[in-house]
């Protein structure tokens, strides 16, 4: 099992230097970044020149990118745009940066009227069939040329979005029916749901088989609406159940540490690693 570092731990302008460098002084096996670049120092085109400048001054870094097309939208000339633009990133992670596992979001979904914070109205919470029958159409697309590339779509967990919560995920995997197509297990977005469920739930509702990779975060818990992010040693959510339930299975062979919270994301990376360390050795994996 490889571990990558999420791009939170250390983001934004004049970072990715340092980025790549905490990556590799802790034993990283790679790292999560982002498809789109908007920050105002680089435009998209220098972005991606810089990304295969760090790749080749850390080749032993593997890379994968988190990214969206909004398939539900009505402008379907537009999708189609967005989509043709996503598999000519896909060919370019593959070719300049050898990616084998793209993190993936099918669009935001908050429902009119509410906050983005109830996370149960939104998302699944207000899908429709048609929300399904388009974002599993355009996951066909997108997995055809994932497949071609031998890189494989994980759709992240993540509150706001169709691929929420497992039994939605499950849902839209039966509906689009795509080998390259699986899930990006995130438990500490489904947790802050209402709706949400333990681990257990998580991983036997969508099927082992099916979770292609992890994103491995921690969070302290008041209620399902009041919570905080934090390291992974130090939240409600047993990372250690986690990997023993997927760390041997999950498709890709990579789990991603994440840092979805504010303070010194530098010695969080360094302290990330040394539980994960621990975790494998414990675990075996």
């Amino acid at each position: 099992m490889k571990v990558y570092l999420h791009v939170n731990y250390h983001e934004g302008p004049g970072k990715y230097d340092d980025l790549f460098k905490i990556a590799d002084m802790n034993g990283y096996d790679g790292i999560e970044l982002r498809w789109k670049y908007s920050s105002d120092d680089m435009d998209q085109a220098a972005y991606q020149r810089k990304v295969i400048e760090l790749k080749n001054q850390y080749p032993e870094l593997e890379l994968s990118f988190g990214g969206m097309v909004d398939f539900m939208g009505d402008d379907r000339d537009k999708v189609k745009r967005d989509t043709d633009s996503y598999l000519e990133f896909l060919e370019w992670a593959k070719i300049n940066c050898g990616t084998r596992v793209m993190n993936f979001f099918t669009g935001a979904m908050v429902r009119p009227g509410a906050h983005y914070y109830e996370f149960d109205r939104n998302g699944s919470g207000m899908a429709e069939d048609i929300n399904y029958e388009r974002s599993a159409a355009g996951l066909n697309i997108v997995g055809d040329k994932a497949a071609e590339l031998g890189i494989l779509i994980a759709l992240e967990t993540h509150n706001c979005y169709l691929h929420d919560l497992p039994k939605a995920c499950r849902r839209l995997l039966r509906e689009t029916g795509h080998d390259a197509v699986g899930i990006n297990l995130d438990m500490g977005n489904i947790v802050i749901n209402k709706n949400g469920c333990d681990t257990r739930e998580a991983v036997d509702t969508i099927g082992e088989d099916k979770i292609y990779y992890a994103h491995l975060k921690n969070v302290l818990m008041y209620k399902k609406d009041i919570f905080m992010s934090t390291r992974l040693e130090e939240g409600h959510i047993d990372n250690t159940y986690i990997l023993s339930r997927i760390g041997q299975s999950v498709r890709s062979g990579v789990v991603t540490v994440e840092y979805a919270c504010p303070g010194d994301g530098i010695i969080a990376a360094k302290r990330d690693m040394e539980y994960v360390k621990f975790m494998r050795d414990w675990l075996q994996i």
